[in-house]
């Protein structure tokens, strides 16, 4: 019974990804934040080339806390297709180096389930003690450690 909702809780969840360290609006006017965080998910779509991904659904995940200060919620993003997912998946790339935009502190993965979470905590703990013993190039790959392929470059001459 139980992998029967997993399984389900991992379809619910297959068109989603967590974006985590957006800017939160401060807004008192819960219409007003709405607008705010629309317009910065806009934004952070543009940055990573990925303006034709239909939104379905943007939610603020945890408790607002009135005060403004503190980390700003994670939001759980919605998109029409696993597809659109994968897209935004892929061109998370392009945060990196965005500093003068505020988007060095982003970052976006998809959305698991608690299972998967835990499952993905003990491997990257593993990851992490085994490149503490001198192991080099592991990366997680469909739920597994394994060792990045070194890809040399040939330079011929013609």
């Amino acid at each position: 019974m139980k992998d029967h909702e997993e399984l389900e809780e991992i379809r619910k969840r297959r068109n989603n990804v967590i974006i985590h360290g957006l800017v939160e609006s401060t807004d008192a006017n819960p219409e007003a934040r709405q607008q705010q965080e629309e317009i910065e998910l806009q934004n952070l779509l543009h940055e990573i080339k990925c303006d034709d991904v239909s939104i379905t659904d943007a939610v603020r995940l945890g408790k607002r806390i009135e005060s403004g200060d503190g980390k700003p919620r994670p939001v759980r993003l919605m998109v029409a297709s696993e597809h659109q997912k994968d897209k935004i998946l892929r061109s998370t790339k392009n945060l990196r180096g965005k500093k003068d935009k505020g988007y060095d502190s982003v970052f976006i993965h998809q959305d698991l389930t608690p299972n998967q979470r835990a499952h993905r905590k003990k491997l990257v703990q593993e990851m992490k003690a085994r490149k503490s013993n001198g192991e080099e190039n592991l990366m997680i790959v469909k739920g597994k450690i394994v060792v990045r392929e070194k890809r040399d470059v040939m330079i011929t001459s013609g």
